[in-house]
């Protein structure tokens, strides 16, 4: 009768243990969505004005500053404070106002142009919308890259900030017609 007892006892002891263990693991699963939750707050995408495509993120602006500039502001852009915008003179004399990112869903075109660079060291080609083909901005790379179109730890992009549009106005946009409100 003893050997039974502890028997008993010790599938007690055998599921109390598996279920902490469950316990345990669905705690972690939890807290694992929420830090997947609060990095989701920073996927805030920039859009393509004309097609909406996502160009890139919040996470993905960064500060690139030139002594060609025009002129130089700070603002806040998708929720990050003190964004660098840029405004350049290209040598046909249009006016463009530029942000820089580390990344960009763009296409690059295949010639790079080393001449009328606005960033000294850097070559630049044209980067439109993989969708529209909307001029997006440049992206620059070291002078001598010979890596063609792919991208390194030292390129990054120049986006013209009136080619893009923020994903939450974006949507704020699209209107429900009267028949669907409740």
């Amino acid at each position: 009768m003893a050997a039974s007892r502890r028997g008993r006892r010790s599938w007690f002891v055998n599921i109390t243990r598996w279920k902490a263990v469950w316990f345990v693991l669905s705690v972690l699963v939890v807290l694992q969505g929420d830090v997947y939750a609060q990095d989701d707050e920073w996927d805030d995408f920039l859009l393509c004005r004309q097609c909406g495509h996502e160009v890139t993120t919040a996470v993905d602006l960064n500060r690139v500053a030139s002594a060609q500039a025009l002129r130089q502001r700070n603002d806040t852009i998708l929720g990050i404070p003190g964004v660098l915008i840029q405004l350049f003179k290209n040598p046909q004399a249009h006016v463009f106002e530029v942000i820089t990112t580390k990344h960009a869903d763009v296409r690059k075109f295949d010639e790079s142009y080393s001449t009328a660079t606005w960033f000294p060291g850097y070559s630049w080609r044209i980067a439109v919308c993989p969708r529209c083909a909307q001029h997006l901005g440049w992206s620059y790379e070291p002078h001598g890259h010979t890596h063609g179109k792919t991208d390194t730890e030292e390129t990054f992009y120049g986006l013209i900030l009136n080619h893009l549009i923020h994903q939450d106005y974006a949507d704020s946009l699209l209107v429900v017609p009267k028949s669907y409100r409740s």
